[in-house]
């Protein structure tokens, strides 16, 4: 029987190594996260496209620079993590985007037709129309999406590998995620899906401001924080666990 990846332990490891590392993910992060905050202060509708194309390619540079540094924090020895400059752009940072916007357009194929089917079921039943039920809707939705984050939640190993400067493939990612596919969708998905809830529910409740911008912002680059280190053990555990079973293969062949 297949050991099982440990829940427990890379949850609460995932918590408590953020706050151990804070010193380099702050240094590694802190553009990603000015970004965010700034956007606290945004307009809710920006028409000028200079404005909004420059930001979304800012804040894609700053969250690729941004991960692959939190990755590299959980994954490896102080030594390299000190020697990983702030800004930076290289054949890593690269593989990572890439492999990112990957993830985002296999997630989308699942992703398109779920949310065109809901949003018109939804729209089709009088106790929701004219955004009537907003909690009860977020609540579908969450639900709804529980296969999207299924499969993002096995692709992902490919961020945390190209992080590290590996370059396997989404069918490794895929295959080696088989055996602790459902672990890792609640270590992975369940987080991000519970605070997708949880900030629906309390928009519902609450006026839009500055200052619920700048906490709802603060709690998400928490929530990203620690998923990236949830994803970085994962990923350590299930390499690492792969490895020994080859040598034990090897060593008996």
């Amino acid at each position: 029987m297949n050991e099982q990846l440990p829940i427990k332990n890379i949850f609460l490891n995932g918590i408590y190594m953020p706050f151990e590392h804070y010193k380099e993910l702050i240094r590694l992060g802190w553009p990603y996260a000015f970004l965010i905050l700034a956007s606290s202060f945004f307009p809710e509708k920006t028409d000028s496209f200079i404005f909004n194309s420059s930001y979304f390619i800012l804040i894609c540079i700053a969250g690729v620079l941004g991960g692959v540094g939190c990755h590299r924090v959980f994954l490896l020895p102080s030594e390299p993590v000190s020697e990983t400059n702030t800004i930076r752009w290289g054949s890593r940072e690269t593989n990572f985007m890439l492999k990112f916007f990957g993830i985002g357009l296999l997630g989308s194929i699942f992703l398109i037709p779920i949310v065109v089917l809901v949003s018109s079921y939804l729209e089709g039943v009088e106790f929701f129309a004219a955004g009537r039920n907003e909690a009860l809707s977020g609540l579908i939705f969450t639900f709804a999406l529980m296969p999207v984050y299924y499969f993002i939640s096995r692709w992902s190993l490919i961020l945390p590998d190209s992080a590290v400067d590996n370059d396997n493939t989404f069918s490794w990612a895929w295959s080696v995620s088989s055996d602790y596919s459902f672990r890792l969708f609640i270590l992975i998905g369940a987080l991000p899906l519970s605070a997708h809830f949880l900030f629906a529910l309390l928009i519902t409740f609450l006026e839009p401001s500055i200052i619920f911008g700048l906490i709802e912002n603060t709690m998400w680059l928490i929530v990203a924080v620690i998923e990236i280190c949830f994803l970085s053990l994962s990923y350590e555990w299930i390499v690492s666990k792969q490895e020994s079973e080859d040598e034990e293969l090897y060593g008996r062949s």
